[in-house]
């Protein structure tokens, strides 16, 4: 049974107890008070991202693009955080994560506004740049979750992540296709207004989870030389496997969500209320798993099997895209594709979490977002890519941008079962903070 409570179970949950209780005495730092406010933030962040991303290349298809040219410009945003992230994550660890997060969302509030006013290809370009460089969020809130969980429970915690960006799925698409269907500009006006919202909020009510008394006890107890007298470096080898896992994953979800407008378009002939109602049920999808899966298959199977299970998922999707001519059959793979990902997802982050100190959170969820974004940024131009080339002859063989695709899947999911493969039996050093120094 999935929820039976055995004694390790109790142990970890006693673990947990004192360590929020740890939290509470030494820096005010109530676990219980900051879930619900961090999850509030990220879903007022990811409704106003959710509003715009599932319609933006038909945004861009309306000002004459060709596909490559949409692929370039949904991959824009990537690209700079591909950059930025890090720089995010190291300051967030420097200065604390509040003021690095406002500072993130007055950035995506500007590139919104632009994006709504955007008269020209390269207006919108600029608008996705901008907001790739001041995307700081998404590494800001990992960093925070990272802060207030032990490293055995971690990915339940990111779970949390998983629900607020859930909704934000969920609720996003379905305001931003009614809104495009009315006019294309609207989301991206909704968008902005959105993000004002997100700064109010981050100011008024979120929680500062590395205060300065913190950052100076955990440089105290983690800063480490080796014998040559060198800061200890944060890129060891489980490290290394799990940045590559993060981008295996993100490629599986990317090669589809980056054209998957354009191919309801053009292979199903979905209007804009049809892609919003898919992207919303993609979330609920990942709200039934985050919120009411993840944890009872965590302590029951363990994040390996977990993540095993996931590429399984991931390796069906895109086996059978190929052949799914009607939306019926579109909609079953990408329940398949939206269940690997939401499984793959919280494992892989807290995997991560895990390989590195409590002081390099910050730093190692800016690594994380360079990872992403690099996928980010190669998943769309692969995708529009094969729509734009439409059929590849080779010899008597023709393979259409369906083929192509689901190719493309296959052999990523290829790469990241090996990468999870090497990575199975990990002798990971797991990093405890102590509260108890005074």
């Amino acid at each position: 049974m999935l929820g039976k409570r055995t004694d390790k179970d109790a142990k970890q949950l006693e673990l947990e107890r004192q360590f929020e209780e740890g939290l509470a005495s030494k820096y005010g730092i109530v676990v219980k008070r900051i879930l619900p406010i961090v999850v509030l933030s990220l879903v007022v962040d990811i409704l106003g991202f959710f509003m715009i991303m599932p319609l933006l290349p038909q945004y861009v298809l309306s000002f004459g693009a060709s596909d490559f040219m949409i692929g370039v410009i949904v991959s824009a945003n990537a690209l700079t955080s591909m950059i930025f992230g890090p720089v995010w994550g190291r300051l967030s660890d420097k200065y604390g994560r509040k003021p690095i997060l406002i500072i993130s969302q007055v950035g995506t509030l500007v590139s919104f506004g632009i994006l709504a006013m955007a008269d020209s290809t390269m207006m919108l370009l600029f608008s996705r740049l901008l907001d790739g460089m001041f995307g700081g969020q998404i590494p800001t809130i990992n960093a925070v979750l990272s802060d207030i969980s032990r490293p055995e429970t971690r990915s339940e915690k990111m779970a949390f992540m998983g629900v607020a960006m859930v909704i934000g799925t969920v609720l996003g698409p379905m305001i931003g296709g009614y809104l495009g269907s009315i006019n294309m500009a609207y989301p991206a006006y909704a968008a902005t207004f959105m993000a004002g919202v997100a700064i109010i909020t981050s100011i008024m009510i979120f929680p500062e989870t590395m205060p300065e008394q913190r950052r100076k006890d955990l440089r105290a107890q983690f800063h480490k030389v080796d014998e040559n007298g060198n800061v200890e470096s944060i890129f060891n080898r489980t490290v290394k496997l799990r940045l590559a896992q993060m981008f295996g994953t993100t490629m599986m979800f990317g090669l589809m969500m980056s054209g998957m407008s354009l191919i309801l378009d053009r292979r199903y002939n979905s209007d804009l209320m049809t892609i919003g109602n898919l992207a919303a049920m993609m979330g609920v999808i990942s709200f039934i798993i985050g919120m009411g899966l993840m944890r009872p298959l965590n302590r029951r199977l363990g994040e390996n099997k977990i993540l095993f299970g996931a590429i399984t998922l991931f390796g069906l999707a895109y086996i059978i895209y190929p052949f799914m001519d009607t939306i019926t059959g579109f909609y079953f793979f990408m329940v398949l594709l939206v269940s690997g990902s939401s499984l793959s997802r919280p494992v892989v982050r807290s995997r991560l979490a895990r390989a590195v100190k409590p002081s390099q959170q910050g730093a190692i969820s800016g690594y994380s977002t360079t990872v992403r974004s690099l996928a980010q940024t190669v998943a769309p131009l692969i995708t529009t890519g094969w729509l734009q080339i439409g059929v590849l002859k080779m010899g008597g063989l023709s393979l259409d941008y369906n083929h192509l695709i689901g190719i493309s899947g296959v052999l990523f999911v290829a790469m990241l079962a090996v990468l999870v493969f090497l990575d199975r039996e990990a002798d990971e050093p797991v990093h405890f903070e102590n509260l108890n120094q005074r």
